[in-house]
């Protein structure tokens, strides 16, 4: 037990020295316009955003959902990006796997302008018919699932997109990760 209380100090410390470090550099950004050095401004609020965009992936990699019954995981994984890679927003990923043959990549994209170029898909659902997706609700969420070679299921949620995809396993493999999602909390981050 002595050692929970540590572990949470350490915690703490690491969380106010980022939130220091984002506010830090807000504040000089803020600085540099006052001055006029605009380039020095975007470079600050630029980096204040890539430090938020990390805390959200450090929260993210917490929201994948613990292997299901006879399956394994990986340990999840989250990049930041800027807006001159994708856009910006964040993604995370984790990868499953079922005996040797069966694994499942679970992939979720947040506050990229890549999500909107989703969004035709979701809003006409004869789009996505005509691109092979049967279209479903998973918990209350648009969902795509398609079932060729290799499957693949696609949801979207706001500023949330999720992907899945499996080799050699079933289409209620891919629903039951889905279903185990906490999009709520994911849309919260």
């Amino acid at each position: 037990m002595g050692k929970t209380p540590l572990v949470c100090c350490l915690a703490l410390a690491s969380f106010m020295a980022v939130a220091g470090d984002v506010e830090e550099a807000i504040k000089a950004g803020q600085d540099a316009y006052q001055q006029g050095q605009l380039s020095e401004a975007a470079n600050q609020f630029s980096y204040a955003a890539t430090l938020i965009r990390q805390q959200q992936g450090d929260k993210m990699v917490k929201l994948f959902p613990a292997p299901l019954k006879g399956w394994q995981a990986d340990d999840a994984e989250s990049e930041s990006a800027g807006a001159a890679m994708l856009g910006g927003g964040v993604t995370g990923s984790r990868l499953y796997h079922k005996g040797d043959d069966i694994s499942l990549e679970l992939k979720i994209i947040k506050d990229s302008p890549l999500v909107q170029a989703m969004a035709g898909l979701f809003t006409n659902p004869n789009m996505a018919a005509m691109a092979g997706y049967k279209i479903k609700k998973i918990n209350g969420v648009s969902a795509m699932l398609k079932t060729d070679d290799e499957m693949s299921l696609t949801m979207m949620d706001g500023t949330v997109l999720v992907q899945m995809e499996c080799s050699e396993c079933q289409s209620s493999d891919l629903e039951d990760y889905a279903k185990a999602l906490d999009m709520g909390a994911i849309k919260q981050l």
